[in-house]
């Protein structure tokens, strides 16, 4: 009778302890590598909005703005990603303005166009500086996967084609400073309409 219980004792112990090591075998292969940095990186570009990834639009400049995760939530990440995209908006603005500017003095046939590019240039930066980029308004915001808040802004071409028209005596002040002729000041003149009105036909 021992002999009996004894055998079947162990037959016991020996398929408890197969099936205690079975959920071991299992944890062992869902165990997935790392993702390399590479990887990752690959991730986290696919897993932006496409407006964070080429930001475009119809209606003006654009740009997008990020703030990293704070633990204080989006009280304080959305002022910071806004701010931002005002910095970067500004940056867009001088380089649209700079190119619009450049295609009319070529237009305009300018033959002093050195001292007007500089006296254009230095009114322009302190023009764009005036212009209120308060005005931009968000049209697409997200908080992603990692934590971050991004927010898209845009500002109408309307706006700085305004303020530039806005700022005709500034410019005109500033070309005569650089000692052009009377006709390079009219050139100059007619290189703003220009350019004023490239702004409000078609801004890329």
């Amino acid at each position: 009778m021992k002999k009996i219980t004894l055998a079947i004792g162990a037959s016991i112990f020996l398929l408890s302890g197969c099936n205690g090591t079975q959920p071991t075998v299992q944890k062992h292969q869902m165990v997935q590598p790392p993702l390399t940095k590479k990887q990752e990186m690959i991730r986290s570009v696919n897993s932006l909005p496409q407006w964070v990834v080429n930001p475009t639009s119809k209606d003006g400049i654009t740009a997008v703005g990020m703030a990293g995760y704070s633990k204080y939530g989006l009280r304080v990440m959305k002022p910071q990603a806004e701010m931002d995209a005002r910095a970067k908006l500004a940056g867009q603005i001088q380089t649209i303005v700079s190119r619009s500017q450049k295609k009319a003095m070529r237009l305009s046939q300018v033959a002093n166009i050195d001292s007007m590019d500089n006296a254009f240039s230095q009114t322009t930066k302190e023009v764009i500086k005036e212009i209120p980029l308060s005005g931009a308004v968000i049209v697409n915001q997200k908080m992603v996967e990692s934590g971050d808040y991004y927010v898209q802004m845009v500002i109408k071409k309307q706006t700085i084609a305004q303020k530039l028209n806005d700022s005709r005596e500034i410019y005109k002040k500033n070309l005569q400073q650089a000692k052009l002729t009377r006709d390079g000041i009219e050139k100059g003149m007619k290189v703003l309409d220009k350019m004023i009105d490239s702004l409000d036909k078609d801004v890329k």
